[in-house]
């Protein structure tokens, strides 16, 4: 299987990816096949030209994953979906930022609370001060812990929105 890969396939994998701003489809296992190829060239050879396109091979792969992983974040700060098939390190990472990302975003929403006391600057019980409020304010708090920390000591009540 690995001799679907050869560093003439990479050089051609890698000059794809730079020259297009896009992620190109790989199949799903390429990392892996990389990583075979690059075991049986250090297995099969020991001269010095052949340490010398070991080296290139590694380098080329590393490069290759960088522009990849660039390309990831891009399509992820534009919530575009990826193309397959995709290597599976790459789904997973993601995947996996994706979710941190959305995780991030709903505890970012801004929430309005209506002050029900007048209230001097406090500081919360993680050190953050808010304040001052006047009565009948209605604020903006767009830290979730901070709301939280308002609901709880009655310092403004929740409105609906």
């Amino acid at each position: 299987m690995a001799s679907l890969i050869n560093t003439e396939l990479l050089f051609a994998k890698l000059n794809e990816e730079k020259s297009t701003g896009e992620l190109t489809p790989l199949p799903k296992e390429f990392y892996f096949l990389v990583d075979e190829f690059v075991e049986n060239l250090e297995k099969t050879n020991d001269s010095d030209p052949a340490r010398k396109q070991i080296e290139n091979t590694r380098r080329m792969a590393v490069s290759l994953k960088e522009k990849r992983k660039q390309k990831l974040l891009i399509y992820l700060a534009y919530g575009k979906p990826l193309p397959q098939p995709m290597p599976e390190a790459e789904e997973a990472l993601y995947n996996e930022i994706r979710r941190i990302l959305s995780r991030d975003e709903s505890k970012d929403r801004v929430s309005k609370l209506k002050v029900t006391a007048d209230v001097p600057e406090v500081f919360t019980a993680a050190g953050k001060k808010i304040g001052p409020y006047k009565l009948g304010e209605v604020v903006e708090v767009p830290d979730k812990d901070d709301y939280e920390f308002m609901l709880k000591n009655k310092i403004g009540e929740q409105i609906s929105q």
